[in-house]
């Protein structure tokens, strides 16, 4: 199983673990959306019930199983809710405490962790404190500082820190026949794997194009009514703005007025807000009126 460059130092420390018998039971891999989260956890997931000494071979009868999805030592729980509840901690506990089938370990994958409810991380922590032997839970998270430091506490803590290298960004055009803007791994906070993935969907063209219209409308080279156009179909639009506001248009007025940047900032959060709490909101209208006093602070 080939790791992408940047995880291979992970992979060796958690080798060597393993041939020591010093993993935890419990371990917690965070890190930005597309670092890889899911790629290291499911090598050692892999690693810990393959039968041949630690490492994935892909060929005995364990790894032909898991590669099937019929593995019975190895469970994934669902985390594409809103949120994690009790009965999935007791799903996992009642695994976890049961006899390995093929011999070896036990293994339960659980990604989004911070989809924990506040029920389900106390529940979890009574399997944390007292694991049963040859079982293993990963835990994955993009998010470990809204985890309960009691839960952190219990875990092996694996941060994987973004990637904002040269080498990765070799990485990228060595995997994609599109051309990589410059700006997609900043974009992306650091997650090679989500910018490949706008990549190969065209979504890292639109977005280039969407920040160069931007910077169009504020130089008065495009009409409000195109920019509002464009800007309504973008799926993650908070995110966006917030971004080029920090990235691109915030550090050219280095120098200016205090004020007007507080206010541009001020102006973002309220329609942040807004476009969160109001039901039934005109996202258009109100995305005009941000638009234009956007325009106007800027000067």
């Amino acid at each position: 199983m080939q790791l992408q460059p940047w995880l291979i130092p992970y992979q060796q420390q958690l080798t060597t673990l393993l041939q020591n018998n010093q993993l935890a039971h419990g371990l917690l891999i965070s890190g930005p959306a597309g670092i890889g989260k899911s790629v290291l956890a499911n090598w050692l997931a892999a690693s810990l019930l393959c039968t041949e000494q630690l490492k994935p071979c892909g060929k005995c009868k364990s790894c032909l199983l898991r590669l099937a999805g019929s593995h019975s030592d190895l469970l994934i729980i669902d985390s594409s809710g809103s949120s994690i509840g009790v009965d999935s901690v007791r799903q996992l506990s009642q695994f976890m405490y049961g006899r390995a089938q093929q011999q070896l370990n036990k293994v339960v994958l659980l990604a989004d962790a911070e989809k924990l409810t506040e029920a389900a991380a106390n529940a979890l922590l009574k399997t944390l404190e007292e694991p049963p032997q040859n079982s293993f839970l990963l835990l994955q998270t993009r998010a470990s500082n809204t985890l309960a430091a009691t839960l952190l506490s219990r875990c092996q803590h694996w941060a994987l820190a973004a990637e904002f290298s040269a080498a990765t960004l070799h990485w990228l055009t060595q995997h994609s026949n599109r051309a990589v803007p410059e700006f997609l791994l900043t974009y992306c906070a650091g997650g090679p794997l989500k910018a490949l993935s706008m990549l190969e969907s065209g979504e890292a063209d639109q977005l280039q194009l969407t920040l160069h219209n931007l910077n169009q409308f504020l130089a008065d080279k495009l009409t409000l009514q195109d920019i509002v156009k464009q800007l309504d179909g973008v799926s993650e639009l908070r995110q966006l703005l917030g971004w080029f506001l920090t990235q691109q248009l915030l550090p050219a007025m280095t120098g200016q007025d205090p004020q007007r940047i507080l206010a541009i900032h001020q102006l973002y959060s309220r329609w942040c807000r807004d476009e969160m709490q109001i039901l039934g909101q005109n996202k258009v209208l109100a995305l005009s009126a941000f638009l234009t006093e956007l325009k106007r602070l800027q000067g």
